[in-house]
C-alpha cells in the first residue's frame, strides 16, 4: 500500500506495511522527500481533517486505504532555543 504524505505542499508516495508504525512511515516519508535536516520527533503526522495523529500505533489502527493524503509539518515550537 502506498500513502500520500504532503510535506511543505509536497506529495511524498510512501510504501508501507499494515504493520509498520505511522512512526516508521514519518521517518520513511522524510527519508523519500530528503527532509533530514530536522529529527523526526520534532514533526507531527495530521489526517486531512487536521486531526493529530499517534505515531507510536500501527497503520492497521488507522484503517486507512492506499493513496490516503496524511500531512507532515514540524511540531509548533520544534528548533527554538534549548
Amino acid at each position: 500500500m502506498h500513502l500520500h504524505i504532503i510535506i511543505n505542499g509536497a506529495i511524498t508516495v510512501t510504501p508501507t506495511r499494515k504493520k509498520d508504525r505511522l512512526s516508521t512511515v514519518l521517518n520513511r516519508a522524510l527519508k523519500l522527500s530528503g527532509n533530514t535536516r530536522r529529527p523526526a520527533r520534532e514533526w507531527q503526522m495530521r489526517d486531512v481533517n487536521g486531526v493529530l495523529l499517534e505515531t507510536q500505533r500501527d497503520l492497521a489502527d488507522f484503517k486507512f486505504e492506499s493513496k490516503t493524503r496524511l500531512f507532515l509539518s514540524l511540531a509548533v515550537g520544534a528548533g527554538g532555543a534549548a
